[in-house]
């Protein structure tokens, strides 16, 4: 899975304006009244006219969001939304182009986001992200665009306005929650069918043919790909489907081709470590118990499990109290434990675990409660993507399950309902390729921990892992960030130039602060 948590959690992370609470800020006010449906759900797929290979483009300014302002060739490309179906509807796939400002330009550069359904042309407005594509201006053309069924494509797919709300009282359910979500899926499917989409086309390879054919459209024969987290699942698709078309690529936050579906081994490997951290730390460590922190988890899973706890959320009125059940405590057990900003959050919600002190927990619990769908685009193109039988049978056989529950039962519950077409064995087989390729991967990932890059490197030919010792899902900006000779050599790789990477690159340590402190 491409997010840090559950379908189900991720939700809750996907910014302002989603009624979200916050995890370790200030309770949510008002929102604590238990909420009501929604006002509504309603679907209008807006489809563009022309005809399959239509490229539009036009130069507009686009405005950063510090304040500077950037001339771009901004357009459409048409493609059809099922190329298994010689009648297929068209769909738009919006893009920038930022010409090079280098005297020779290397090949150009794709960016490929994450997700899948994020817009990298909402990010380009963003200062850091703005930064980056100059970066890579520096060295070749830029093309950033958004994928099919998401952000600013034609049409773009949505669950908005769907939700239910769990009671406050009531200890979380596995069984009641995928009824609920079940439904909620069904509706949203059903009613974009009803509208005239064909769901069908919204998989990892129809996406890749439309890079393949923006590429085209374009005017370019190679192409270097940069891509993070599902973005490094897309690159990896294109690299079996036409590797002849990519120069070399870049990798970070991996999601292997067989790797959508999260391993708990590999999420408890993450935490251990970063627990370890906070163990061994100056100002935090003297105050975690003896069994250190995953064994804080492992005391109070036990705890509620011979009953749960009740706490309390807002004052007043608007105060409710919150079942805290054991089942709550692993879906939501590494929350943000990979952050390095306030890195002390996670270790300070297990302490406050420890002492019987749920506030935090409650918050969670209050999140977990407002169930939401994410967009259809994103269920389909997991979904399609899949998993092996051999690797589900192991997954389900990991004792880890214990401590962190089932990290896939959204798949398990949705999957069936969205009725994504399997893009099989063939497609999920290990990658070999001789493609060059830098792989950048953290060690504090807990979204894709590094046991993925290590299986994806082993079958890329010409490929170097940089192993970022206490990075996270972002570990490509943790070396932009924190190593020195991060843009030079980076640089050097994307220009075709012939680079040797160390095998690891360790961060500053984390500076915690003393429990209770700012």
């Amino acid at each position: 899975m491409s997010g840090e948590e559950s379908m189900l959690w991720r939700d809750r992370r996907r910014g302002p304006g989603k009624g979200a609470c916050t995890w370790r800020g200030a309770v949510c006010g008002a929102l604590l009244v238990a909420s009501g449906p929604a006002v509504g759900f309603e679907v209008d797929p807006v489809r563009p006219q022309g005809s399959a290979g239509d490229l539009r483009v036009e130069t507009r300014t686009i405005e950063i969001e510090d304040g500077r302002s950037q001339v771009v060739e901004a357009g459409t490309l048409l493609v059809p939304e099922n190329r298994r179906q010689p009648e297929s509807a068209l769909i738009s796939i919006p893009f920038y182009r930022l010409r090079s400002t280098a005297e020779v330009p290397a090949r150009p550069i794709f960016l490929l986001a994450g997700g899948p359904g994020s817009s990298w042309i909402d990010r380009f407005e963003n200062p850091e992200n703005y930064d980056e594509v100059l970066f890579y201006r520096g060295i070749a053309d830029v093309v950033l665009f958004d994928q099919r069924g998401a952000g600013h494509a034609e049409p773009t797919l949505h669950c908005d306005g769907l939700r239910r709300q769990y009671p406050l009282d009531r200890a979380l359910e596995p069984t009641a929650i995928a009824d609920e979500l079940r439904e909620m899926a069904l509706e949203c499917r059903q009613a974009w069918v009803a509208a005239g989409v064909d769901l069908a086309g919204y998989n990892t390879v129809e996406n890749a043919s439309d890079v393949l054919e923006l590429r085209q459209a374009l005017g370019y024969e190679k192409m270097t790909l940069v891509g993070g987290s599902y973005g490094s699942h897309l690159a990896l698709a294109l690299l079996r489907m036409a590797p002849d078309a990519i120069d070399r690529v870049v990798l970070y936050g991996v999601e292997g081709l067989d790797r959508t579906w999260d391993d708990p081994r590999g999420r408890l490997a993450v935490l251990e470590r970063i627990a370890g951290s906070a163990e061994t730390s100056a100002t935090l460590g003297p105050q975690v118990p003896a069994g250190g922190l995953i064994g804080v988890l492992e005391d109070v899973i036990e705890r509620l499990e011979e009953g749960p706890a009740i706490a309390s959320l807002g004052e007043g009125e608007e105060q409710v109290d919150v079942v805290i059940d054991a089942e709550l405590l692993r879906r939501v057990a590494g929350f943000q434990a990979g952050r390095r900003s306030r890195p002390n959050v996670w270790p300070e919600f297990l302490l406050d675990l420890a002492a019987a002190d749920y506030s935090v927990l409650a918050r969670g619990a209050y999140a977990l409660r407002q169930l939401r769908l994410d967009d259809p685009m994103h269920y389909m193109m997991d979904c399609a993507s899949g998993i092996s039988p051999a690797r589900r049978q192991l997954l389900l056989a990991r004792s880890e399950r214990h401590l962190l529950g089932d990290l896939n039962s959204e798949y398990a519950t949705l999957c069936p309902v969205w009725q994504a077409p399997d893009l099989g064995e063939e497609f999920r087989a290990p990658l070999r390729s001789s493609v060059p390729a830098l792989v950048v991967h953290g060690t504090w990932d807990t979204s894709t921990p590094i046991e993925n890059a290590r299986e994806v490197i082993a079958g890329l030919e010409r490929g170097q892992l940089v192993e970022v010792i206490g990075g996270h899902h972002g570990a490509l900006y943790n070396l932009y960030a924190h190593w020195p000779p991060a843009h030079d050599q980076i640089g050097a790789f994307l220009r075709g130039e012939e680079v040797r990477f160390p095998t690891s690159v360790t961060l500053p340590p984390v500076q915690y602060a003393p429990r209770g402190g700012n």
